[in-house]
């Protein structure tokens, strides 16, 4: 029987400046040394379609 998956949810937040895409980057290679996957985003806007935070969703295999 398989093992399965275990996700992840990483959120970013619409800051002063937009957002940090630099560390984005920096935490999705990070979780991809870890074997972390990234699998889909949720992207939920607001009013006039303001988006104010960005979500990714990953995924590893179960050990």
């Amino acid at each position: 029987m398989a093992a399965g998956w275990e996700h992840k949810v990483l959120t970013y937040k619409l800051g002063w400046k937009g957002f940090d895409y630099a560390q984005i980057e920096r935490d999705l290679d990070d979780l991809g040394s870890q074997g972390w996957e990234a699998v889909n985003t949720i992207v939920p806007s607001v009013g006039a379609g303001q988006t104010i935070e960005i979500g990714i969703i990953v995924k590893r295999a179960r050990a």
